[in-house]
């Protein structure tokens, strides 16, 4: 019995630690498999968050460089195009007749920055084959390189900077009509109006701006001819002559570069449009020969800007002063004024072009050409303020049609152009 009791008392022993056991077993149990749901509820929250951030970067990565462009646009095209006419006018106000000088240094300095892009490791072959023949920039280049000489050689025909920009606004004008007589182009009424609104603004600005210059004249000669030493009437026709040549010499420019736009239509609708680095490139490379003829003038040109007053701050901001002495220039100790608004003309029109250009490339041409007219009205402003120009009555309402033109034409082209796609699209 006592081996019974005893035997009694182990069995139970035996079941309560068994009991304890499998107690102790479940709660680890227990213990050990919460911890995996957390654990897997810990998994599952970070892939939820790395999904919101792959999100969030895609969204970056498409917004993020579209922004990029159009700050970098802006900036070009507003930053470098306004710049640059102010460092146009500091160059003209002391030196008109320097416009072939400013031309040249535009074109090579563009050379230069665009020629790494075309360069390939071949002795035999050392620029990258072209989408577009030679023969074909060759002609673009001819039309190119005589409209920007002709826009600067205006400038020493006493035509002012302001003046400048709103003759050169009426560029629609000349392209509408080359347009209709060579191609057979038609345009719409809005077109028409717009036009008409330009040409009615250019006439204004061109006889107001003449008439101001006749009244001048005739202020200057009576003071001179009370010391008996200039006589009015010739005085008077040459101020006559000299607005005529530069009105004559922008006109030409103009048609110029209407038939330049033609061309440039031809070869993009044959070769495409994405090759604006091509044109860029070779445009103002093959021009760079055509500046030898002109050699003497533009070296008396480089040695008169050289003799300007020193810019002392510019030279030692720079730090220029040294090595530019090779040239001849900064022999008074301080780069010439005139040479550092040169080169800053020469950089900020770079700048401005290649802004257009990627303007050009990544939107419609109501962009482009709602773009331009804002950045010649600022340059305008610019230039008036900052210069001191003062502008007729005349002159400001010829303006205001040069613009309001310019910008209804360009509304008016791109509801066509987009009228036009959507009958393609229906079409095909």
């Amino acid at each position: 019995m006592i081996n019974d009791d005893a035997s009694l008392k182990s069995d139970t022993y035996t079941l309560r630690q068994l009991n304890r056991s499998s107690n102790t077993a479940s709660t680890t149990t227990a213990t050990t498999t919460t911890p995996s749901a957390t654990d897997t509820a810990k998994k599952d929250n970070p892939s939820k968050s790395s999904q919101n951030a792959e999100i969030l970067a895609a969204a970056a990565h498409a917004t993020v460089p579209n922004w990029t462009n159009l700050f970098l646009m802006i900036s070009l095209i507003f930053g470098g195009c306004c710049s640059n006419v102010f460092a146009l006018e500091a160059i003209i106000k002391e030196q008109p007749t320097s416009g072939p000088l400013i031309t040249f240094a535009q074109f090579i300095l563009c050379s230069l920055l665009t020629l790494p892009t075309f360069l390939q490791p071949s002795l035999k072959h050392p620029l990258k084959p072209r989408a577009i023949p030679l023969k074909s920039w060759l002609i673009y280049t001819a039309y190119f390189v005589s409209v920007n000489l002709l826009n600067n050689w205006a400038f020493a025909y006493k035509i002012s900077v302001p003046l400048h920009i709103i003759l050169r606004s009426g560029g629609p004008v000349a392209s509408m009509g080359i347009g209709y007589l060579f191609r057979g182009r038609r345009y719409s009424n809005g077109q028409v109006v717009s036009v008409a609104m330009l040409s009615i603004g250019v006439m204004a600005a061109a006889l107001a701006d003449a008439n101001s210059k006749t009244a001048s004249t005739y202020s200057t000669d009576s003071t001179s001819n009370s010391s008996g030493s200039v006589s009015k009437d010739g005085v008077n026709a040459e101020e006559t002559l000299n607005t005529i040549i530069g009105f004559s010499i922008l006109l030409l420019a103009m048609i110029l570069s209407a038939f330049q736009g033609l061309y440039a239509d031809a070869l993009y609708s044959t070769y495409g449009r994405t090759h604006w680095k091509e044109a860029l490139f070779y445009s103002h490379t093959l021009s760079l020969p055509l500046f030898l003829p002109n050699y003497t003038q533009l070296s008396s040109q480089w040695k008169i800007l050289s003799s300007s007053p020193p810019f002392q701050s510019s030279s030692s901001y720079l730090g220029v002063s040294s090595y530019l002495g090779i040239f001849g220039i900064g022999s008074g100790g301080g780069v010439p004024s005139q040479i550092i608004y040169l080169i800053i003309n020469a950089l900020t029109q770079y700048a401005c072009i290649r802004g257009v250009h990627l303007l050009s490339a990544k939107s419609s041409s109501l962009t482009v050409t709602v773009a331009l007219n804002i950045r010649k009205l600022v340059s305008l402003l610019l230039s008036i303020w900052l210069f001191g120009n003062r502008l007729e009555v005349g002159v400001v309402f010829g303006a205001v049609l040069v613009f309001l033109g310019g910008g209804l034409y360009g509304v008016e082209s791109g509801r066509i152009a987009k009228i036009k796609q959507k009958e393609k699209s229906h079409s095909s």
